[in-house]
C-alpha cells in the first residue's frame, strides 16, 4: 500500500534516520532513571487516558517504569514548559496535543518557549474527531439546541478544558459557525467540565467519544452530534454536525510524543521505535478504535514535526482571527 504523502519521507532523511536508528537499541536515560510522560491536562480526559495506556506498554519496551504526571494550566502551556525545561536526556517526554502545539501559538503571544525551536516531536499518536454533549435536561437534538441559544443569547453554557484549551477553541467556533452565543466557563481540565455537565451545572462541553458516551450510557449527559465528513464507526447512530445544518465546521485535536529538543537523536529514535511499537498493540488499537480515534503512527519525528508545521499553517490563522483574550 502506497505510504500517506503526509507521511513520506525524502532520501536523505531516511538515510539519516536509519543512522540514528543504528544507535537507538542502546540508548538509556541518564543514570537509568525512571521515564515520565508529561500531560498538561488534568486526569479523566483522553490524553490522559492514552499517555498511561502508552507508558504501560513503552515502559515495558524500555525496561524501565514509564509514569505519567499531570500538569495542567494555561492551556496546556504550564505541561509543554515542563517539558521544554527538562534536562534533554530523554527520561522526560510529554504527550503533546494540539490545543499545545497549535492553538497556544495562536493565542499567546510571549509564550516562555518557541514549539518549533524548542521541542522535538518522537512521533503521532491519534486524531480524534470532538463531540458536543448536552446536559441531561437540555435539548435532545443539535436544531433544538441552536434553536434554543438563538432565542437565548449568552443564556447556554459550556465548559472548557481551560481558557484556550481545544474543547474552548472548537466552542468558539461553533459559536461562529452556528450564528449563536454561549457563555464559556473554563475549567483545569474536561474532567470537571464533564463532571459539572452531568451535574447539570453547565450546558455544554465539547468532548471525545472515549469520556463522554460512558456518561451518556448511564444517562446523565445527552450526545448532540459529533465532527467528520460521515458518521464515526464508533458511534454510528451519533449524527454529525454537517448532517445537521452546521457545515464547514470541523472539530478535532490530535496528539504526538515530543521532547526537549536538545535530545540525542539516538534517544529520539529509540522512543520513536518504543511509541510505534505500542500503537500496534492489539489491547491500544481496540481501545483507540473504540474511542473513534484514528491512528496515525508508525511516524518518524520528521514526520510528526512536519505534521506539527501544517496544522499551524492551517489553523494559527483561522484562531487569531477569533480574537480571543487569554490574558
Amino acid at each position: 500500500m502506497t505510504e500517506p504523502r503526509h507521511l513520506r519521507l525524502t532520501r536523505r532523511a531516511a538515510l539519516a534516520w536509519a543512522a540514528a536508528l543504528a544507535g537507538a537499541a542502546h540508548a538509556q536515560p541518564a543514570g537509568n532513571k525512571p521515564y515520565r510522560i508529561i500531560v498538561a491536562f488534568g486526569p479523566g480526559s483522553f490524553n490522559d487516558i492514552a499517555a498511561r495506556e502508552l507508558a504501560r506498554f513503552m515502559g515495558e519496551t524500555l525496561g524501565h517504569p514509564m509514569i505519567v504526571e499531570n500538569r495542567p494550566g494555561a492551556g496546556g502551556s504550564v505541561g509543554t514548559e515542563v517539558v521544554v525545561k527538562a534536562p534533554p536526556d530523554g527520561a522526560t517526554i510529554g504527550l503533546g496535543t494540539s490545543s499545545q502545539m497549535v492553538m497556544n501559538v495562536a493565542l499567546y503571544r510571549n509564550l516562555p518557549f518557541d514549539v518549533d525551536k524548542d521541542l522535538r516531536l518522537i512521533g503521532l499518536v491519534g486524531r480524534t474527531p470532538l463531540l458536543l454533549a448536552g446536559k441531561a435536561s437540555g435539548p435532545k437534538t443539535l436544531k433544538e439546541l441552536i434553536a434554543y441559544a438563538r432565542a437565548n443569547p449568552g443564556q447556554v453554557s459550556y465548559g472548557s478544558g481551560g481558557t484556550g484549551s481545544i474543547s474552548h477553541i472548537v466552542g468558539e467556533a461553533f459559536e461562529r459557525a452556528a450564528g449563536i452565543k454561549l457563555t464559556h466557563v473554563p475549567y483545569k481540565g474536561n474532567g470537571p467540565a464533564l463532571a459539572d455537565l452531568s451535574g447539570g451545572h453547565v450546558d455544554l462541553v465539547f468532548d471525545g467519544l472515549a469520556t463522554s458516551r460512558p456518561l451518556a450510557e448511564q444517562g446523565r449527559v445527552h450526545l448532540l452530534a459529533i465532527s467528520g465528513a460521515q458518521r464515526n464507526p464508533a458511534a454510528p447512530d451519533l449524527p454529525t454536525f454537517a448532517e445537521q445544518g452546521v457545515r464547514d465546521y470541523d472539530a478535532y485535536s490530535w496528539n504526538c510524543l515530543m521532547a526537549p529538543a536538545a535530545t540525542p537523536p539516538e534517544m529520539i529514535a529509540r522512543l520513536n521505535q518504543t511509541l510505534n511499537q505500542a500503537l500496534t498493540q492489539p489491547a491500544i488499537k481496540e481501545r483507540f478504535a473504540q474511542a473513534g480515534v484514528d491512528i496515525l503512527g508508525p511516524s518518524t519525528p520528521e514526520q510528526a514535526d512536519a505534521f506539527g508545521q501544517r496544522e499551524r499553517a492551517r489553523w494559527v490563522p483561522f484562531v487569531r482571527s477569533l480574537k480571543l483574550d487569554v490574558n
